[in-house]
């Protein structure tokens, strides 16, 4: 259209045209990163980098990217946990989790593991889709009518926990709402 027809345009139409190609490009992008982790996954071509980052800062980071800098996200985390994990599989398992704020991430370390719990305060997970939750391109209708998703982020954040020899897990959380759990062992 602004190809063709730029020049009919009035500045405004344009800008928003421009907007909506901006918003579907980084869907795209987002969504062609996402069949290349799994592929690289399936192929067992992901190599597990380790490295030593601080927890609260990288979360940090993650949320204002995944949620906006002025989204309702808290993070309880100590200032002085490390972690050695790699980093970019790190960051796209703490992408996939970040949901509508308000969300509240923790992360403890003990009994030679780490654990990173990110809770929202959503509809949650219903308990007849939860052995389904980290299927590929699988969504609960709830989350077909809430959100654009593909159905493979979480897919892909528990095969990046499970390469690290880790794994992510659901609860319900209370009253309402959904806990994710990474484990990693340390």
């Amino acid at each position: 259209t602004l190809n063709r027809l730029g020049d009919r345009l009035d500045q405004t139409r344009q800008e928003e045209l421009l907007q909506a190609l901006e918003r579907q490009t980084e869907r795209m992008s987002a969504l062609v990163e996402q069949l290349l982790d799994l592929s690289r996954l399936d192929a067992e071509a992901v190599e597990i980098v380790p490295a030593r980052f601080q927890v609260a800062t990288r979360v940090d980071e993650l949320t204002r990217i995944a949620a906006g800098p002025d989204a309702k996200i808290d993070i309880e985390i100590p200032a002085d946990l490390e972690l050695d994990a790699d980093p970019t599989a790190f960051d796209r398992i703490v992408g996939n989790l970040i949901t509508e704020p308000p969300v509240v991430v923790r992360a403890q370390q003990n009994d030679r593991h780490f654990r990173l719990i990110v809770e929202d305060h959503g509809h949650g997970v219903p308990s007849d889709f939860v052995p389904e939750l980290f299927e590929r391109f699988r969504r609960s209708p709830e989350s077909r009518e809430l959100s654009q998703g593909t159905g493979l982020g979480l897919a892909i954040a528990r095969s990046f926990a499970r390469a690290h020899g880790g794994d992510l897990l659901y609860e319900d959380a209370a009253p309402h709402g959904a806990r994710f759990q990474l484990v990693l062992p340390t």
